[in-house]
């Protein structure tokens, strides 16, 4: 009897192989045997993994089913829905995970800021300066220093000096407290002051030391701008900390680059981006709703606006000017009191036609 089992299984086996091989028909690749196999992503049949192998070379193909695939209502199956339904679970539970991480809770567009950075933040706002955060998990944001001092109502940043060197490999250098009401020429002294005690680093910047600070360019690195990466803004020695990053948007601390004079014509040196009013008006506009809801409720934009034009103001006093003479020019005409009271006729037509327009 056992033997009679075993032959019965394999019958039906054999059965369920020819089923399936009669059901997916010839390989696609190769066209010489029957298809055993079906490529999950593209749905190619294949009959051996050297076919398989094949037709991933081909068609680039890397055999993972697409699981947000497009499927007609008359394809969709009980299938297709428990796909879906496990795709959203996932998607559930990887933003739940992203919400429990202390690492990613806060962004730089996040408002849930910590308590001492929301101040920080308030404060380089209230100086005309554009403080962003990055997330918890980025470097820049892990070694920044800059910090607010409550009492002395003092911003003491973090900045990183970069001299740019001939042989391609940059200098930098680090202040991790920097106080804002220093001038610019005073935080580089040490720097570029051949007087000062050397420290790490110090004697490579020989270039810069015989230079001095009339024959540098101190630029600073911007952001939000498009093609930042190679755009600066050229800073002012003699103005503060504070006067010199007004006006600017800042990512964690300011990095500061410290050219030559006959190399500056390799940076991009551009204006700020925003002036001091402008700045106080878009803060204005954030803090203020109601500012932000007439804006979103004006039917026409402010920057489309119809502006009259310089020529058009010139034509508009020209006209008038022209219109005083002429009157000027009927009041000196001798009047015709023969047949009227006073005035010609011709006066009282003029004057009756101009009441009208007027009116």
């Amino acid at each position: 009897m056992g033997f009679g089992i075993v032959s019965s299984s394999s019958e039906s086996d054999i059965e369920n192989e020819s089923t399936v091989e009669d059901r997916l028909g010839n390989c696609e690749v190769c066209g010489a045997n029957k298809a055993i196999y079906t490529c999950p992503r593209c749905e190619v049949k294949t009959c051996c993994l050297d076919c398989v192998r094949i037709h991933k070379a081909e068609l680039e193909c890397n055999g993972i089913r697409d699981r947000t695939k497009f499927v007609r209502v008359k394809d969709f199956t009980n299938t297709d829905l428990l796909n879906d339904y496990r795709l959203l679970e996932e998607c559930a539970r990887f933003v739940y995970s992203v919400k429990k991480d202390e690492k990613k809770r806060f962004t730089r567009i996040d408002k849930d800021l910590p308590i001492h950075l929301y101040k920080l933040k308030l404060a380089a706002r209230k100086r005309g300066t554009v403080l962003q955060f990055l997330a918890r998990n980025f470097t820049r944001n892990a070694i920044n220093t800059t910090k607010l001092d409550f009492k002395k109502n003092l911003i003491y940043w973090r900045i990183e000096w970069i001299f740019p060197s001939i042989d391609g490999n940059p200098l930098k250098f680090i202040d991790e407290k920097c106080a804002e009401n220093k001038k610019i020429s005073d935080l580089l002294d040490k720097y570029l002051n051949p007087d000062v005690l050397p420290f790490e680093g110090s004697r490579s910047l020989g270039y810069y030391r015989s230079a001095g600070l009339s024959g540098v360019k101190v630029l600073l690195k911007s952001e939000k701008v498009k093609g930042s990466h190679r755009k600066f803004f050229e800073l002012d020695p003699s103005e503060s900390l504070c006067e010199n990053l007004s006006g600017k948007c800042i990512i964690e601390y300011p990095i500061v680059f410290v050219v030559l004079k006959d190399h500056a014509y390799n940076f991009d040196i551009i204006t700020p981006v925003f002036t001091e009013d402008e700045f106080d008006y878009h803060n204005k506009i954030e803090d203020n709703p109601a500012i932000r809801e007439d804006i979103s409720v004006s039917s026409e934009p402010q920057s489309k606006r119809k502006r009259v034009l310089l020529t058009e103001k010139i034509a508009q006093e020209r006209k008038k000017e022209i219109e005083k003479e002429v009157k000027e020019h009927r009041k000196k005409q001798p009047k015709n009191l023969l047949f009227t009271t006073g005035y010609s006729s011709e006066e009282s037509i003029h004057t009756d036609t101009e009441d009208e327009v007027i009116k």
